[in-house]
C-alpha cells in the first residue's frame, strides 16, 4: 500500500518575518522618545526666555541706565569734563569704531563674529592687535564690571552689554565710551586727551590726531608713555588703514594722514 506524503508545514520564520517589525517598533520607540524630549526642551526654553525677558532683562537694563552717572562721576574724580557727542570730532568717533569694533552698527551689543575675526587676526599675525569685545562690553567693564576674568564676570559683561545696546542709541554709546576711556598721560575722557596731547578741544581734532587718540585706549599706559615711539605710530597707521577699509575715509585721506607728522603739546613727548 502506497504511503501518502506528509503535508509540508510552513516555516513560521518565513511567513511571520518578526525582524523587520521589531526594527520598526524600535525606530518608533526612539521617535517617541525624541518627540517627548523635544517637548520638554521647548518648555524649558520658553520658561527660560520668559524669565530672561520678564525678570532678568529689566534688572539688567535698570543697571545699564546707571552708566551715564558713573561716567560723569569718574570724570569728576579726575577733574575732567564730560564732552557731549556733538562736541567730539566725527573723525574720533569713526576711528574708535574702526579699530575697536568695526561691526558696531550691526550687532546688538555682543558680536560673536567679531570675536572669531579678532582671534584669527591675532593668531595669524602672531601678536595681539585686536580684541573681541564690543564697545558696549568695554563700556560695561569700565563702569559696572570691575572683574570679568571668571566665567560669571564674563557672562555678566555680555548680558549688560546687550542691555546697554537696548537702552542707548549707538551715537550715545560712542559718546559714553569716548568719555569713559583712559588715554594715558593722566588724561581721562576725549576732551582731556585732546587738550593734554594736542592742546586743542575734542571737536577740532584732525584726522591724524583722532587716529592717534583712538589707538590709545587698548594700552594707554604703554602707548601714552611714548607718544612718538614706533609702537603707537604703527597702531595709529593701523587705525587709519581700518578707517579706509570701512569707507570712513578715502584712500587719498589715508595717504595724506599717514604722511602728516604729529605735533604734541606734551612737555617731553
Amino acid at each position: 500500500m502506497a504511503t501518502r506524503p506528509l503535508p509540508r508545514t510552513r516555516d513560521r520564520g518565513t511567513w511571520a518575518q518578526p525582524a523587520p517589525i521589531a526594527r520598526r517598533r524600535k525606530r518608533f520607540r526612539w521617535l517617541r522618545r525624541l518627540f517627548k524630549l523635544g517637548i520638554v526642551l521647548t518648555i524649558l526654553a520658553v520658561g527660560a526666555w520668559i524669565y530672561l525677558m520678564q525678570i532678568y532683562a529689566p534688572g539688567l537694563r535698570t543697571e545699564a541706565r546707571q552708566i551715564p552717572a558713573l561716567v560723569n562721576a569718574q570724570l569728576a574724580q579726575q577733574s575732567a569734563p564730560y564732552t557731549p557727542g556733538s562736541n567730539i570730532s566725527p573723525y574720533l568717533k569713526e576711528a574708535i569704531v574702526a579699530i575697536e569694533d568695526r561691526r558696531f552698527y550691526s550687532h546688538p551689543g555682543v558680536d560673536p563674529l567679531g570675536m572669531v575675526r579678532a582671534l584669527w587676526v591675532n593668531v595669524t599675525q602672531q601678536h595681539v592687535d585686536q580684541g573681541g569685545s564690543t564697545l558696549e562690553q568695554q563700556l560695561v567693564k569700565r563702569t559696572l564690571v570691575s572683574n570679568d576674568r571668571d566665567i560669571h564676570g564674563k557672562l555678566r559683561s555680555i548680558a549688560l552689554a546687550w542691555a546697554v545696546d537696548q537702552d542707548f542709541s549707538k551715537a550715545r554709546i560712542i559718546e559714553l565710551y569716548l568719555n569713559a576711556a583712559y588715554y594715558g598721560q593722566g588724561a581721562y575722557g576725549a576732551a582731556e586727551a585732546s587738550r593734554v596731547y594736542f592742546g586743542t578741544d575734542a571737536a577740532h581734532l584732525t584726522l591724524p590726531q583722532a587716529a592717534f587718540l583712538a589707538a590709545l585706549p587698548q594700552a594707554p599706559s604703554v602707548y601714552g608713555a611714548n607718544p612718538t615711539g614706533a609702537a603707537i605710530r604703527a597702531r595709529q597707521q593701523r587705525v587709519l588703514l581700518d578707517m579706509e577699509q570701512l569707507g570712513s575715509i578715502s584712500p587719498a585721506e589715508l595717504q595724506a594722514a599717514a604722511r602728516t607728522p604729529l605735533t604734541f603739546s606734551l612737555p617731553n613727548p
